[in-house]
């Protein structure tokens, strides 16, 4: 018998012991768990595994939020990312004003690089002042980025870009690029099929001749924009997905998908998925220096206790507040004294800052009383605010309770 079956064996006999409640002493001591024994053993790389990012229109509307969107993809590093058109502006009059935007647009997404970035043509890419596409214009983006319509192979899934914006073709597929998707799609022996475009599919003259295409084949999902919002519905087993990238959209809502996001599609052999991925929802690696937690932690255990008894004097009680500094940084405390019934009275009514060198200990001594016609039904508290700079130098306000203990004499 073999090394490989007298295992196998072996994990099914203990198997079976454990759904029996048997217990063999030392037999497990120094295997896994069965649950990860099984899990490890089923892992098998996938043949085909890649990530692609789909990016909406953008317009130059929010180019900061964009800017920061094409950070996040870039910490993603997909295979590629496309975006489905209206990238700049346009609706310009004269083509050096035209050429300027693309200049400025690839600027934006320099940072991708050397991710692939492949673009679909939009109205706003292709349109003059008079909102129609011009053939300077389709020159325009031709010498920069290449054919108007086009698809490529990755690993197991082909991938077919169309123009829903041409001269004399705006708002459809033209009769010569439908005849191209006609054929392509039936060459393709490819396991997963992507299209995009910029307008919405439903929008298009020939919405219901291009669907009954695409049922034929093993279509995954139609992914385009132009309407500046989120939504996704299936149809006949294929996924309509209209995305947004920073471009205004027409509500606030979040519930109307106005909110600024990019598409992260993951292919895994046989299986499809994407996920929605809200802008500024990435943080680089580096975002927490560990100094800032392990420093805060320390001085929130150690700064002032929860809980302090209060002392009879004369005039009232005292309050001691026990202050200590375990950091190497200096620290500045602002401290504001109240109850929830607002009848304790505080002196000093306004407490000056105080600053704590480095593992100094200091305490604070408070008076604290209250009218005769006035008894409390609180505690008295003091707030103290620790404004805390980070390591990349923000600044955020930590905040500790201490509460006086106070029972009637």
């Amino acid at each position: 018998m073999s090394a490989g079956r007298a295992r196998a064996d072996a994990l099914r006999m203990l198997r079976v012991l454990a759904r029996c409640g048997v217990l063999l002493a030392g037999t497990l001591s120094a295997s896994l768990p069965l649950a990860e024994t099984d899990a490890i053993a089923a892992l098998q790389p996938a043949e085909d595994e890649f990530h692609f990012v789909v990016l909406g229109d953008s317009q130059f509307h929010d180019p900061t939020t964009f800017n920061r969107m094409i950070d996040d993809v870039r910490l993603l590093q997909p295979a590629f990312v496309i975006q489905v058109g209206d990238m700049v502006e346009g609706y310009v009059a004269g083509l050096d004003e035209m050429e300027s935007q693309w200049v400025r647009f690839r600027r934006q997404i320099a940072p991708l690089a050397p991710t692939v970035f492949l673009p679909v043509p939009g109205n706003h890419d292709l349109y003059d002042t008079e909102r129609h596409a011009t053939a300077e214009f389709e020159q325009i983006y031709k010498r920069i980025w290449g054919d108007l319509y086009y698809n490529f192979r990755y690993r197991n899934a082909e991938f077919f870009v169309l123009n829903t914006d041409g001269v004399h073709s705006e708002s459809r597929i033209d009769t010569a690029q439908l005849t191209w998707l006609t054929e392509g799609l039936a060459r393709s022996r490819a396991e997963h099929l992507f299209v995009f475009m910029h307008r919405p599919p439903s929008s298009l003259e020939q919405a219901e001749e291009l669907h009954a295409l695409l049922r034929r084949y093993p279509v995954r999902n139609v992914f385009y924009g132009h309407h500046h919002h989120y939504h996704f519905v299936e149809r006949d087993g294929i996924g309509y997905v209209m995305t947004n990238a920073a471009a205004d959209g027409a509500f606030s809502q979040d519930e109307t998908g106005s909110f600024d996001h990019f598409l992260m599609v993951s292919v895994r052999d046989s299986t499809t998925r994407f996920a929605v991925v809200r802008a500024d929802a990435l943080e680089a690696p580096g975002i927490v220096h560990p100094s800032d937690n392990y420093d805060l932690f320390e001085i929130s255990r150690a700064l002032a206790p929860k809980n302090v008894d209060l002392t009879a004097s004369v005039s009232g009680w005292k309050m001691l507040i026990p202050l200590e500094n375990p950091s190497d940084r200096e620290l500045t405390l602002y401290l504001s004294c109240r109850s929830e019934d607002e009848r304790w009275q505080f002196s000093p009514r306004r407490i000056p800052p105080v600053t704590l060198q480095p593992g100094e200990h200091r305490s604070l001594t408070l008076e604290v009383g209250f009218a005769h016609n006035r008894r409390p039904e609180s505690q008295p508290y003091c707030e103290i605010r620790l404004p805390f700079a980070t390591w990349n130098g923000g600044w955020f306000d930590h905040r500790q309770r201490v509460t006086g203990n106070y029972s009637e004499r």
